[in-house]
């Protein structure tokens, strides 16, 4: 949505605009489920904090006019679901698995302390981009395809000519990278 005036959609959308809904759905849709995954590390309930996601947003898009940084608002709006989620799940876990309870504890506990502040959200983005400009071509080409277009590794290798197992080295790769270029933004990586 970088090439597209995004203050124009969130206006469109406070208004009820149904396309630029769209727009912002297909935009954001995998990124939040990444987000959220890797903090509930369950596909069912990432899947439903998504959609509670944007159910929110059709709910309060009168508000949404008053947005000033789309994806930050959006990581906040996920954020605070998954703490909610968490928040459930320590209740049930407490009572059955003291050690699950205590590793939600610690999940918990590095929510938050994200700072998904427009601020540092726009710096964790240009630290990612950074990251990703470093890489070869082909590891950035495989991390794009897997992460932003959610593409499966057999697929990737399938489009490039490539095994499968490359295509995981790949994103292994790139994915220790990142965490060592955010590890001062995101301390559950280090954890």
């Amino acid at each position: 949505m970088k090439n597209l005036n995004e203050r124009e959609i969130l206006e469109k959308l406070a208004e009820g605009d149904q396309f630029s809904f769209g727009l912002v759905f297909h935009v954001y849709y995998d990124r939040l489920y990444h987000f959220a995954f890797h903090y509930l590390n369950d596909e069912e309930r990432s899947k439903d904090v998504v959609q509670d996601v944007f159910s929110a947003i059709w709910e309060e898009r009168a508000k949404l006019a008053e947005v000033k940084n789309l994806s930050s608002w959006l990581c906040s709006l996920t954020k605070n679901l998954c703490l909610k989620k968490i928040d459930h799940l320590k209740v049930k876990q407490k009572h059955s698995d003291i050690l699950k309870y205590r590793q939600l504890n610690v999940i918990q506990i590095s929510l938050n302390e994200l700072d998904t502040s427009p601020v540092v959200f726009d710096e964790m983005t240009r630290i990612v981009d950074r990251t990703l400009e470093k890489l070869s071509p082909q590891s950035r080409r495989i991390f794009e395809l897997s992460r932003y277009e959610n593409k499966k590794n057999r697929e990737i290798a399938e489009e490039l000519g490539i095994s499968p197992k490359t295509v995981e080295a790949h994103i292994t790769k790139t994915l220790a990278d990142l965490r060592k270029a955010l590890r001062h933004y995101l301390p559950l990586f280090i954890v």
